[in-house]
């Protein structure tokens, strides 16, 4: 069963591996749930948190935590609001990074590696970007898709550029 909550900027969180796919309880509303999150950023252990919650705030607000733990500087309090407490995060080796383009978050697409980023025809301009703005070089050969140098890619919900995080093990 999939959920059907919409997260503006995570709108392919049922397909990339932050759902546990179980029985629970949800901790929040206290809901029998198939589906939910087992963690966010809180100091209260978190097991069981339900879509739903994630969604309307009611977690973030119950347990004073976020869903992602870094992300670039966006002026408007409201879209930072809805990033980073009602838009359940994705998995990275050292923690989520959420890129921002026209002063708003971007929609995170998912995990990609040079491949992945030459089948959209796209591989140049992400990664020319990425070095550029780290300062750094190489990392078309080594980026792999789930691999040891991952890229995470996002897409501008305004302008539709594509922008590349990467993070290494």
């Amino acid at each position: 069963m999939k959920s059907e909550h919409i997260f503006k900027y995570n709108p392919n969180y049922n397909s990339i591996g932050i759902l546990v796919r179980k029985k629970g309880k949800c901790q929040c509303c206290g809901n029998e749930v198939n589906e939910y999150i087992d963690s966010m950023y809180s100091s209260s252990k978190i097991e069981c948190i339900c879509i739903g919650c994630v969604s309307n705030g009611n977690a973030s607000e119950l347990f004073d935590g976020t869903f992602i733990q870094d992300a670039e500087y966006v002026e408007d309090e409201e879209k930072r609001n809805e990033l980073f407490k009602r838009t359940p995060g994705y998995i990275s080796w050292q923690g989520e990074h959420w890129l921002a383009c026209c002063n708003d978050y971007c929609a995170y697409i998912g995990t990609v590696g040079t491949k992945e980023l030459e089948e959209l025809g796209i591989v140049d301009e992400v990664i020319d970007e990425y070095e550029k703005e780290n300062n750094c070089s190489d990392i078309r050969k080594y980026l792999t898709k789930d691999g040891s140098v991952c890229g995470y890619l996002f897409k501008c919900l305004n302008c539709g550029k594509y922008r590349l995080w990467v993070d290494m093990d």
